[in-house]
């Protein structure tokens, strides 16, 4: 199984990031192949919600969020790891 964590900490040496760790490592002695995107490092611009993605193909936007659309289409888990920060995910998840 192909799996995709989303890691929106950007606290590198948090408990989120403890936690995808052991949850990657878990997956991958079970056979699974597993990628980490640290979206805190990416540049991803807001939704214009002109939808060239979901008709024509790549956003028009061209950020690094074509990375996250590729994988995501090619996966077939996806973990959303984040801190919560006021009973809420952070703005990177």
């Amino acid at each position: 199984m192909k799996i995709v964590i989303l890691m929106g900490s950007p606290n590198r040496n948090g408990s989120t990031s403890i936690l995808a760790d052991s949850f990657k490592k878990g997956a991958e002695e079970s056979g699974h192949s597993v990628e980490v995107i640290d979206v805190c490092k990416l540049n991803v611009n807001p939704c214009t919600g002109c939808v060239a993605c979901g008709y024509e193909g790549d956003c028009v936007l061209r950020d690094d969020n074509e990375q996250i659309r590729k994988a995501l289409l090619f996966c077939d888990m996806v973990v959303f790891a984040t801190p919560l920060y006021y009973y809420g995910m952070s703005a990177q998840g």
